[in-house]
């Protein structure tokens, strides 16, 4: 049997395959790169600028964000001031001599000085250095107060940070308040005057923005007077906002600040001692390394040791008075105990009384 030979397939023309297009053709490219149209400036702040800078973002957070600032804002405030208030005190320093701005002076070299090739001292030194070398009228109570923002900012940096709203403005406006006339004073006549044009007239708008920072702590104040009329006698400056407004009336929750709210429950010690220390500028180290007395001492009647013998209350500043920030005791009558051991006794003129403490008699006595 013969095959039957299957149907053709016509034959398929030639180059009837599948066409694969050709790549399109490259681009030539220029050897010479094409230059950005608007290249973009390069970055360019002199110390000056640079601290002005920090303090125009302050007043924008502190006035132009939300009212009241929120907590983001107050980061940023203490951020930038402390920022502003180290650069603007260093660019001052500078004026005098570059060699102070180094850590130390005696390893400063120009060339250092000019690749910014150093480590340079600390805010407080610079301070220092201001008015011990330089000679400028600067006050201890602005270090006091520059040496707070300069521990708010490490421990927000460092190790987070939480702190009462309104001491942080308050704060804040102490601090602005030193820069700009430090600037004004000190840092101006110093400057060219193309830069101290310029200066000049971010000063004009910090001036205006401050007032408004002042009048809310004023006004605040102000919603607490009548309150705070009531207790001036055991009413003293907040260490934490620098207010007339800790109140140490003996009240249980302890210490407590009107205007800040800074309470510190149940450990009048620890009031006691912050406000000797930060307002007072005494601790018990220095006190008793120099000879003198212990700043905080136990108390006659309360016997916890949260007196504070220089205190100054808002009834009988200047001058100071005993106060004790746990009881509320105010002391008229005290005297030191003539056993030596640093106790003080409370004990009248017209007192017929031993003066000596219970435990010096009571040591007296164990000797025979």
């Amino acid at each position: 049997m013969t095959d039957r030979p299957g149907p053709q397939l016509p034959d398929e023309p030639e180059g009837s395959a599948e066409q694969i297009p050709a790549p399109a053709a490259m681009p030539v490219v220029s050897a010479k790169k094409a230059e950005r149209p608007s290249p973009r400036l390069d970055v360019s702040y002199t110390p000056v600028s640079n601290g002005m800078d920090y303090l125009v973002s302050v007043f924008q957070h502190l006035t132009e964000g939300a009212t009241p600032p929120s907590a983001r804002d107050l980061k940023y405030t203490v951020l930038h001031l402390q920022a502003a208030t180290e650069v603007l005190l260093k660019a001052r320093l500078a004026r005098e001599h570059f060699s102070l701005i180094f850590a130390d002076p005696t390893e400063a070299t120009h060339d250092a000085w000019q690749k910014g090739d150093f480590k340079s001292c600390g805010t407080l030194d610079a301070f220092d250095r201001l008015r011990n070398i330089a000679r400028l009228a600067i006050e201890e109570d602005d270090r006091k107060r520059i040496k707070d923002l300069s521990d708010h900012r490490n421990a927000l940096q460092h190790y987070g940070l939480k702190h009462n709203a309104y001491a942080i403005e308050s704060r804040a406006a102490r601090v602005l308040d030193f820069l700009i006339a430090f600037i004004h004073r000190h840092l101006i006549p110093e400057l060219e005057p193309a830069e101290a044009k310029g200066v000049e007239q971010d000063m004009d708008s910090f001036r205006l923005k401050l007032k408004g920072i002042e009048t809310l702590v004023k006004q605040r104040m102000n919603n607490l007077r009548s309150e705070l009329a009531k207790v001036t006698d055991v009413t003293v400056k907040c260490p934490d906002c620098e207010q007339w407004a800790l109140v140490a009336n003996g009240r249980d929750e302890g210490p407590t600040c009107l205007f800040c709210h800074q309470v510190w429950p149940q450990d009048p010690e620890s009031a006691a001692a912050n406000y000797a220390w930060i307002i007072l500028g005494l601790d018990n180290y220095s006190a008793i390394k120099d000879g003198g007395d212990s700043p905080v001492v136990e108390c006659p009647d309360c016997e916890i040791g949260a007196l504070v013998i220089e205190a100054v209350t808002a009834a009988g500043q200047p001058d100071a008075t005993p106060l004790c920030f746990s009881c509320g005791t105010v002391f008229k009558n005290l005297i030191d105990c003539e056993g030596g051991c640093g106790t003080v006794l409370d004990i009248g003129p017209d007192e017929d009384a031993i003066h000596i403490c219970r435990n010096c008699i009571e040591n007296r006595y164990a000797r025979f």
